[in-house]
């Protein structure tokens, strides 16, 4: 069974993807051409989580505590942040718009195997500081965010609810 997770951004009415397609002008094209301009239409928010998720992995145990009010369990949200960025039709989307020249899509994807196999034992703060494992992750990772371009190490919020705390 197929689920898009991404339904509940699609909006009813037909609005432009670009300047030379309308969405209405589309219902002759295949479902997945009418998909991959719903895609088209999220690349933001695809890039958001890509990079948020590098960013993250940058990060020592303090900064991913400090990030409470917009993740509430950061180390959890480390892996998932990731997760989503990977899933293969976000991925490649991000890919399809040029927003990353598709020469780091291979070191990216090996970012990801390399994540995945950090043992359970070490995702803890402690170890993500300490761990030589986690210190080679966070070097990819500030590597990878250099060589695309990004600047920034800070966490882009504006896709993420921030809980205020009175």
């Amino acid at each position: 069974m197929k689920f898009n997770i991404f339904k509940i951004f699609v909006k009813k009415e037909a609005k432009s993807i670009d300047n030379d397609l309308d969405v209405s002008e589309i219902e002759d094209c295949s479902y997945s051409k009418y998909e991959e301009l719903e895609y088209n239409e999220r690349v933001d928010f695809f890039m958001s989580n890509l990079i948020n998720s590098l960013i993250l992995f940058t990060y020592n145990s303090k900064e991913l505590m400090n990030l409470e009010s917009v993740l509430i369990d950061p180390l959890t949200e480390l892996y998932e942040e990731l997760d989503y960025a990977f899933i293969e039709v976000c991925f490649e989307t991000i890919f399809r718009n040029n927003l990353i020249d598709p020469i780091f899509k291979p070191e990216l994807l090996e970012f990801k195997n390399q994540v995945d196999q950090i043992q359970n034992e070490i995702w803890d703060y402690h170890n993500i500081d300490e761990h030589e494992d986690w210190k080679l992750i966070k070097a990819t990772a500030e590597d990878l965010l250099t060589r695309i371009g990004i600047d920034t190490r800070e966490f882009n919020a504006n896709f993420h609810p921030i809980i205020k705390v009175k």
